[in-house]
């Protein structure tokens, strides 16, 4: 089976469209409570596949060497699959390559990728809550080319090594991806929902009709998911914490330095041009 990724930066939509994917495949279970999806959208990073494959605990292995193996790992779950289709991954990782030239997410045709784009101004404001640090931090881990979300020392997490780079080295990387990809602006997902979320579900292969999708939406409001936030908690939420925070567009800006800004100013630009550039392409 096809394995399609859910990509994206850290807090950028990746939930709330599993949310939402979940609410149009299992309509008599809508809404879909947050904390007990009805279909696996299983991370790439998690340990406990990775284990039950190769059968050894990540912990005795250092990064690179299961770094190594996470290929051939993601195969045998793709050939495996025993969900409801389509076979779709959350993946907060950038698209990379191992020594020797291999890819560490898979290549067209088996893979293939959603990727959910949003601005790195609230980006940043939205991470910076969920990491537990400033927004001067979080803008600083942004703009890193080494940065990743490393878990080696902790032998109990259920993540592996997840190497980000920068904001725009992630988006780049997996808009340069050899594979077939679907491009979507969280932006959109607010202002044009119908349309964003059907370009996704008919890249996905499925052909659910208008008022499916509608009603999906409908039961993935991000109103919806913060009432059920505040009455029940959310398990991917950081201890303390909103996991469902603002969900607003825009707004991220208001809330950094003119240093800040103008650093993820940069980094927008540099994304900006390459999309500019692939649709000169297209055209």
């Amino acid at each position: 089976m096809k394995t399609f990724w859910l990509a994206s930066y850290p807090k950028s939509g990746n939930t709330w469209f599993r949310v939402f994917i979940s609410n149009l495949l299992h309509p008599e279970q809508s809404p879909v409570d947050p904390n007990h999806l009805p279909m696996s959208h299983l991370i790439a990073s998690a340990r406990s596949p990775f284990q039950e494959i190769v059968g050894v605990p990540p912990s005795l292995l250092v990064a690179d060497e299961y770094d190594n193996l996470r290929p051939a790992v993601d195969r045998i779950i793709g050939r495996d699959w025993s969900s409801k289709p389509p076979c779709l991954r959350k993946a907060h990782d950038a698209y990379t390559y191992l020594p020797g030239g291999r890819p560490l997410m898979g290549e067209g045709p088996d893979f293939a990728a959603i990727y959910i784009l949003r601005n790195p101004w609230d980006v940043a404001v939205s991470a910076a809550n969920h990491w537990g640090i400033s927004t001067e931090e979080a803008v600083e881990k942004m703009c890193r080319s080494d940065f990743m979300l490393d878990y080696s020392n902790d032998r109990i997490t259920t993540q592996l090594r997840q190497r980000l780079l920068s904001w725009s080295e992630h988006a780049a990387s997996w808009l340069n991806a050899p594979l077939e990809l679907c491009l979507l602006r969280y932006e959109e997902m607010h202002s044009n929902p119908l349309e964003t979320f059907q370009r996704a579900v008919r890249f996905l292969g499925l052909e659910p009709s208008e008022s499916e999708i509608e009603n999906a939406i409908h039961a993935s409001s991000f109103a919806r998911l913060k009432r059920l936030e505040d009455k029940q908690g959310f398990r991917e939420a950081p201890a303390g914490r909103r996991f469902f925070r603002s969900g607003k567009v825009g707004t991220g800006r208001d809330h950094l330095s003119a240093a800040d800004r103008r650093r993820l100013d940069d980094q927008h630009q540099r994304v900006s041009r390459l999309l500019r550039e692939r649709l000169q392409v297209a055209g």
